[in-house]
C-alpha cells in the first residue's frame, strides 16, 4: 500500500468517520502516522499561501504567541509535550464511546442508552470535535474584531484540517497514535523554525547605497542584548548593529518623536546596517525598508476626531 491509497483512506475517513480500527501491523500504522501529518502539512502550505493573499485583511490580527521568547528545551515542553497531552486527551480520547467516562456515567445514572445514540451520530460527533479543537486555538490572536471572526475558519483552518487527521489517528489507529501524531506535527513546526529561521541571517537591502541583514530569533540565545549604531551630524545611519535586540526598542532609539510607530508581533531579532556611502543612509529609508519586512500596527489618533 503506497502514500496515495494511504491519502485514499484517510479522505474516506473524513467524508464519513467512523470507530473500526485497522487491523494492521505496526510498520503499517507508522506509515499512516507519516502519511498523515505528510497530508496535514499539505494542505497547511496550501493554506498559508491563501492566507498571504488576504494580508491587507489579516495583517493586524496579533498572535500572542509570538509575543514571548522561551529556551529550546521549554519550548518543546510547552509546544511539543504538554498541549498535545492535554489537547489529545480532551478532543480526542472520547471520541471512542468505551472511553468517554463521562458520557458514560451520564447514561449510568439516567439509564438512557448513549452508546446507540453515540455510534449513530460519530460523523458529527468527531466534526464538532474537531471544530472545536480548531476555533480553540481562535485564542492565540488578540485585536479582534467581527471580520476577524468571519475570517477565523480560514486563519485556524490548519487546526481545524490537523483536528480531523487526529481523529483518524485515535479512531482507526488509536489513542496512542493521536499523541504521537500531535507530538510529531508540533515537532516539526519548531524543526522548520530553527532550521529555516532562527539566527539564519537574510539580507534585507544590498544596493549602492547600504547593506541591511536580519535574523530572526524563535527561541531564547545566550548573547547580551545590544544595541549600538553611529550617525552622521544631519543624522543619517553610518552602521547600526542590533544584537538579541527588540526590534520595537530599535525603533524607539531611531524615531524617539514617532510614537505610532509600533511593531505588531514582538520579533526579537539579529540586525545590521552598513552605509556604503559616508553621507549615510537615510532614517527615513531605513524605516520603509522595515515596514516593507515587518508589520507595523495601524495606531488611530484619537485626537483627529476631535472638534
Amino acid at each position: 500500500m503506497g502514500l496515495r491509497s494511504r491519502i485514499h483512506i484517510i479522505n474516506d475517513f473524513i467524508k464519513k468517520p467512523d470507530d473500526i480500527p485497522l487491523q494492521i501491523s505496526l510498520w503499517q500504522k507508522l506509515k499512516f502516522l507519516v502519511s498523515g501529518i505528510v497530508y496535514d502539512f499539505g494542505v497547511a502550505f496550501l493554506l498559508i499561501i491563501f492566507i498571504s493573499f488576504l494580508a491587507p485583511l489579516t495583517e493586524d490580527y496579533e498572535n500572542i504567541l509570538n509575543q514571548e521568547l522561551y529556551s529550546f528545551w521549554m519550548t518543546i515542553v510547552f509546544v511539543t509535550i504538554l498541549p498535545p497531552l492535554l489537547e489529545e486527551l480532551i478532543f480526542r480520547f472520547p471520541l471512542k464511546y468505551k472511553r468517554n467516562y463521562l458520557m458514560r456515567l451520564i447514561a449510568y445514572l439516567f439509564k438512557i442508552d448513549l452508546e446507540t445514540f453515540w455510534r449513530k451520530h460519530l460523523r458529527i460527533i468527531v466534526y464538532l470535535f474537531s471544530a472545536a479543537f480548531g476555533f480553540v486555538h481562535i485564542s492565540n490572536y488578540s485585536n479582534v474584531d467581527f471580520l476577524f471572526f468571519v475570517l477565523s475558519p480560514i486563519l485556524v483552518g490548519a487546526q481545524l484540517f490537523a483536528g480531523i487527521i487526529f481523529s483518524f489517528f485515535r479512531l482507526k489507529l488509536g489513542y496512542i497514535w493521536a499523541i504521537l501524531g500531535h507530538f510529531s506535527h508540533n515537532f516539526i513546526l519548531i524543526m522548520i523554525g530553527m532550521l529555516f529561521y532562527h539566527n539564519v541571517f537574510m539580507t534585507l537591502v544590498d544596493d549602492e547605497e547600504v547593506k541591511i541583514e536580519a535574523a530572526g530569533l524563535t527561541y531564547l540565545v545566550d548573547e547580551a542584548p545590544r544595541l549600538t549604531f553611529e550617525t552622521t551630524s544631519n543624522g543619517n545611519l553610518l552602521c547600526l548593529e542590533a544584537q538579541n535586540f527588540s526590534l520595537q526598542k530599535v525603533v524607539n532609539a531611531l524615531y524617539e518623536e514617532q510614537d505610532s510607530l509600533i511593531i505588531r508581533d514582538n520579533e526579537r531579532l539579529h540586525l545590521k546596517l552598513i552605509s556604503k556611502q559616508d553621507s549615510g543612509y537615510s532614517k527615513t529609508k531605513f524605516l520603509e525598508t522595515l515596514k516593507e519586512h515587518y508589520v507595523f500596527k495601524k495606531v488611530v489618533d484619537s485626537t483627529s476626531n476631535k472638534e
